[in-house]
């Protein structure tokens, strides 16, 4: 397997990454345009009191959000096809590379015989959460950093001052999530091994005598906690996300109420901006969310190349996707 995962990934599925990408990239150009169709009904179809403005800008808004819905559906149907091939790929990989060529043939791996547990362990369920990943690994950063792009490009366009308020707002994640996601990592990668070894036992004939139920519990016990202060860091970054979203729009009506008694901006334009930063909190979360998942599927990625032997290369009967 290649020494990085997204070698892996475009060796694998260059061809549907690009696809990918191309649906991407129509969804994120799409996102802007609903701002200004906003803008334009309260700012010159409304004070107009022109019907036919009116109803003109709204069939436009619903052409638009008709041809996003379709792309994005298109997308998530082609994401979905390619994780699983590329789950496939995975699990025929992993069953190639350890299962023994004759009867009397010992499983190695890298650096120590492979156990069962730990092979159920990687077709069964890391294979999922690395293939999931796969899915995501080009297209998602690219259409949630293009639709915070061309909504920050559009703020900023239509008023500055409240856009690089808005945008400062979100630079501590640019600390806190790296320090978070680090220890994420570390505990992830712990709970994995320790699942291995859960697999290992349940597969030996000796885990029923007294020693192999201790260890089996305090294994149990070390994945609970593991588990556990995941959650602890993870949803505390979450919430603190989630904080900072909710900060956004208190903002917006601070600053830009003031700007409107001063005349210096429309109540339109304030109008948007509420719904602007709505629509940047999410891609942002999204963003600071595949950060997390592209550090946990770097982990996982390691620990299965790891465990396969040396040149260890996907099955014959996958074809590229």
């Amino acid at each position: 397997m290649p020494p990085t995962l997204y070698a892996y990934i475009w060796q694998n599925s260059r061809r549907g990454q690009i696809v990918l990408c191309v649906l991407t990239a129509l969804v994120s150009f799409l996102t802007a345009v609903p701002l200004e169709l906003q803008r334009r009904i309260v700012d010159d179809a409304l004070p107009q009191r022109s019907l036919t403005l009116l109803l003109t800008l709204a069939a436009a808004y619903l052409g638009v959000l008709l041809v996003q819905g379709g792309l994005k559906y298109a997308l998530n149907v082609y994401r979905g096809r390619l994780v699983e091939e590329i789950t496939r790929r995975l699990r025929l990989t992993i069953f190639d590379s350890t299962r023994p060529r004759a009867a009397d043939d010992h499983v190695h791996h890298g650096r120590e015989p492979a156990e069962a547990g730990a092979i159920v362990s990687m077709v069964a369920a890391e294979t999922e959460d690395l293939a999931g990943f796969v899915g995501d690994s080009f297209s998602f950063p690219l259409l949630q950093g293009g639709t915070a792009a061309f909504v920050v490009g559009y703020l900023l366009w239509v008023q500055p001052t409240i856009a690089v308020f808005g945008i400062l707002l979100y630079l501590p994640q640019l600390i806190v999530v790296p320090v978070g996601q680090g220890a994420i990592n570390r505990w992830a990668a712990r709970h994995v091994r320790l699942v291995r070894q859960i697999g290992d036992l349940i597969a030996l004939p000796f885990t029923t005598a007294s020693g192999g139920a201790s260890t089996f519990r305090e294994l149990v016990d070390d994945s609970f906690h593991a588990r556990v202060t995941i959650y602890r860091i993870k949803f505390f970054l979450t919430a603190f996300g989630n904080f900072l979203d909710a900060i956004g729009p208190l903002i917006v009506l601070a600053l830009g109420g003031w700007l409107v008694m001063r005349g210096s901006v429309e109540v339109g334009t304030l109008v948007v901006f509420i719904s602007g930063f709505q629509k940047l909190a999410d891609p942002w979360d999204q963003l600071t969310s595949f950060y997390r998942m592209l550090s946990t599927a770097r982990v996982k990625y390691r620990l299965i190349a790891d465990t396969l032997p040396e040149g260890a290369t996907q099955s014959s009967g996958a074809g590229r996707a």
